[in-house]
């Protein structure tokens, strides 16, 4: 660590310069010193935890520049008692959308899916269902865009040529929660 002292060039200088120096503010002096190595390496967790937060950021920059959702996130950070908009729209990206309840039932040959979904303080953007073949092939799919929580539908495909159910809810963010039911056993995804 180096203290500069009377460097026009240098005074009042931080941040990193390269990959090798870092000029701190110190007591009102600058200091220069080496760029320090982690210590630890990052856990797979801890990366993939990062790597969200930075989707994250990218997601509440993009929609701050859209004038409606900038307005919905303000009004959304004043209910949740945040700081701002941005703050708020880190918040939703960060919170998956949940199922809280996905049913099957059949009626003669005849598939009807119940879904609950919520995501907290935020609205779903759609639930998607499809209806899967013995070989995995999507026969039918149907998607509400309604920002309801509870849905109700009936596929047009008979049940004999059905294998699996799969459920996707979907947020304003991106992310998505996905589940199968298979018309003998739940599995989950």
């Amino acid at each position: 660590m180096a203290l500069v002292i009377e460097n026009d060039l240098t005074s009042g200088l931080s941040g990193r310069f390269g990959n090798k120096f870092i000029f701190k503010q110190l007591r009102g002096k600058t200091i220069v010193a080496r760029r320090g190595k982690p210590t630890t390496k990052q856990s797979a967790l801890q990366r993939d935890n990062r790597l969200r937060f930075r989707m994250a950021t990218k997601f509440a920059q993009a929609m701050m520049l859209d004038a409606d959702r900038k307005a919905y996130y303000w009004k959304m950070a004043k209910e949740m008692n945040l700081p701002n908009a941005y703050t708020a729209a880190i918040t939703e990206y960060m919170r998956k959308p949940q199922l809280k309840e996905a049913e099957v039932s059949t009626d003669q040959s005849l598939v009807t899916v119940r879904v609950k979904a919520d995501k907290k303080d935020f609205d779903n953007k759609a639930i998607r269902v499809h209806a899967l073949g013995k070989n995995g092939e999507v026969l039918e799919t149907k998607e509400t865009t309604a920002t309801r929580d509870e849905w109700t539908y009936t596929f047009s495909v008979f049940r004999e040529m059905m294998d699996k159910v799969v459920i996707e809810v979907i947020d304003y963010a991106g992310n998505v929660v996905r589940k199968k039911i298979g018309m003998e056993l739940e599995l989950d995804d």
